[in-house]
């Protein structure tokens, strides 16, 4: 796995029992008759991820490797009112698949690697308290929970908060505020707390937390409640992660502000009476303050690039449930808070999704990513070509 990798501890014998019976509660409570658990006031449900997934890399030295293998996410939720305006929901989520190396349940206050749990691993990936008033125009979310921002369309890809893409985990702790702006803007805070060695989303080197100033990210944006004609989709975002970055390198004291800026985009439009719809969309980001380009490994001098981009294309109902993807973007090496894009990436994707019914679909996907700078003396620069194929589904 690509990116920063965080320090792992092994829970000593007996360390997560009180979490490990909740978990095992939680499947079993999955089993209750759906009446007796509406006399409870709980509601229960879960999804599953499950698929093929294959890859192969061409490395600088011009070195050929692969790998192939059978891989799944499961997530099991209950949730209850607690009273009014007080909400509650916590949920399991377990990565599995062959040549797994993660051990059991976790319950760390940071993912285990730069893009979130590894294959083996299970944890808690939403723990939280919704508190919303239907008179008020704001509402406030507690505890662990997802964060998503993501481009629409199918792939469905974001630069900046989008929390467990694919099959992957992570998750934010902190708060989550949201304020609705009249007539049609919605405002979101988010204080993400991170533990010194990583939050629980993705983030990669040089990116490092073990400067006290460091200990939250702070995320402010602006999004669009309604669509304006065929604008489906407006937001813009802010990331600050104070005293986070080492510009020249883990190694040395030096610490810096680590900021983000974000802008989304996209639109539909109704090509048949059929149903057939298109759908593109552009994300652009930048990062002022980069890592020196040796850090990254992306060059030799000066500063490593901030500027990310992705555009996407997608036609849905080209049969009824059919749908196809594409996207093509741009990372330089100074973009380091996405799960869905490594930096010093040029990525090419095609997506095909069949839906069966509206809990279930098929996907399969086959990406291209090549390196874009790289030292002298490199032979060549890295190309990654992967494909999965997948089925996803809610109960």
């Amino acid at each position: 796995m690509t990116g920063m990798s965080r320090e792992r501890i092994l829970p000593k014998p007996g360390r997560y029992r009180p979490a490990l019976l909740a978990v095992v509660s939680l499947a079993a409570a999955l089993a209750v008759p759906a009446a007796q658990a509406e006399e409870t006031g709980w509601h229960f449900s879960g999804d599953i991820r499950a698929g093929y997934y294959d890859s192969e890399r061409t490395d600088r030295n011009g070195m050929e490797s692969d790998s192939h293998a059978l891989r799944g996410r499961l997530r099991l939720a209950a949730e209850r009112d607690l009273g009014e305006y007080l909400h509650f929901r916590a949920r399991f989520a377990g990565r599995y698949g062959q040549h797994q190396t993660g051990h059991g349940f976790q319950l760390h206050g940071y993912a285990s690697t730069s893009t979130g749990m590894e294959l083996g691993e299970s944890t808690l990936d939403e723990v939280y308290l919704d508190y919303a008033d239907a008179a008020q125009p704001w509402s406030l979310r507690l505890g662990r929970f997802q964060t998503r921002f993501a481009l629409q369309g199918v792939a469905s890809k974001g630069l900046d908060r989008n929390d467990s893409p694919n099959i992957d985990i992570t998750w934010t702790d902190g708060l989550h505020y949201r304020h609705q702006l009249q007539p049609a803007w919605r405002a979101h805070l988010v204080l993400e707390h991170n533990h010194r060695k990583g939050p629980g989303s993705a983030v990669r080197a040089p990116l490092e937390f073990s400067d006290d100033a460091s200990r939250v990210t702070v995320f402010a944006g602006l999004e669009a409640s309604e669509a304006l004609g065929p604008v489906t989709q407006r937001m813009i975002g802010v990331t600050w992660m104070p005293a986070a970055l080492a510009s020249d390198g883990t190694a040395f004291s030096r610490r810096e502000d680590y900021i983000t800026l974000v802008g989304r985009m996209a639109a539909s439009w109704r090509l048949t009476e059929a149903g057939l719809r298109l759908v593109p969309g552009f994300e652009i980001g930048y990062a002022p303050n980069t890592p020196r380009a040796t850090v990254t490994g992306s060059g030799n001098a000066g500063d490593a690039g901030g500027l990310a981009w992705q555009a996407a294309l997608s036609l849905y109902d080209i049969a009824p449930g059919h749908n196809l993807g594409l996207v093509h973007a741009r990372t330089e090496a100074g973009w380091l808070i996405s799960g869905d894009f490594r930096g010093n990436d040029a990525l090419s994707e095609i997506r095909y999704q069949w839906r069966f019914t509206p809990e279930w679909s098929m996907e399969a996907r086959y990406r291209l990513r090549e390196e874009i700078d790289i030292p002298a003396g490199v032979m060549r620069q890295r190309e990654d070509r992967d494909f999965y194929m997948r089925i996803s589904g809610r109960f």
